[in-house]
């Protein structure tokens, strides 16, 4: 066998392993391809069954309602200590304590909170609404400044959930065992952790 033909046969075996080399790797794909396929399919079935039973109607209207309770929650402010009347006119007596901290803002939903006792001396908080978090802002930043007037032995804080009420409440009590502890250090609560102040 001359040159020629050996180098063709060589050439022609070549060609044959690289046919079974890409024949192995089609059906390599192939069997891929059919595995992905049927898992794509049996994860899309589980997503669009988790997806309907989350996504009902009713699930859609709760969550709207929670987020849109929580924003208006965050517009509101609560003022505590003071004084309860028959007849009174609530939103009448926050304008003035507003007034004590030079701020003027637009009160919606002005309420009294807790169920009326008659004859009790509690004071029920009163809860009323502004325009926007920024104003709450404003308004707790002077609130304060109401312990150093003359007759107003109120305390304004934002509304907060009951979880949040429980995180301060504690928060509370560990400022006061702290500043028991030491009666010299000047202890307060800063975006939720007790801080002492520098001498």
């Amino acid at each position: 066998m001359g040159y020629f033909e050996k180098y063709y046969t060589y050439y022609i075996q070549d060609i044959w392993l690289h046919k079974r080399i890409i024949h192995c790797v089609d059906r390599d794909l192939g069997l891929v391809s059919q595995t992905v396929e049927k898992e794509l399919k049996s994860y899309s079935s589980v997503l669009q069954q988790s997806c309907s039973s989350a996504l009902t109607p009713t699930n859609i209207a709760t969550a709207v309602k929670k987020i849109i309770k929580e924003e208006d929650r965050t517009k509101e402010v609560v003022v505590f200590g003071v004084d309860e009347e028959a007849g009174e006119c609530v939103t009448t007596k926050v304008s003035t304590i507003l007034e004590q901290l030079e701020e003027k803002p637009r009160i919606t939903g002005c309420r009294r909170v807790g169920q009326h006792v008659t004859g009790a001396s509690t004071k029920r908080p009163i809860i009323f609404g502004v325009k926007s978090t920024d104003v709450v802002h404003h308004i707790l930043r002077k609130a304060k400044r109401l312990k150093d007037i003359e007759g107003f032995k109120v305390y304004i804080s934002p509304n907060r959930t009951l979880n949040e009420r429980i995180s301060c409440q504690k928060l509370v009590n560990e400022l006061k065992k702290r500043r028991l502890a030491d009666p010299s250090g000047r202890y307060f609560i800063r975006k939720g952790k007790i801080v002492k102040a520098d001498n």
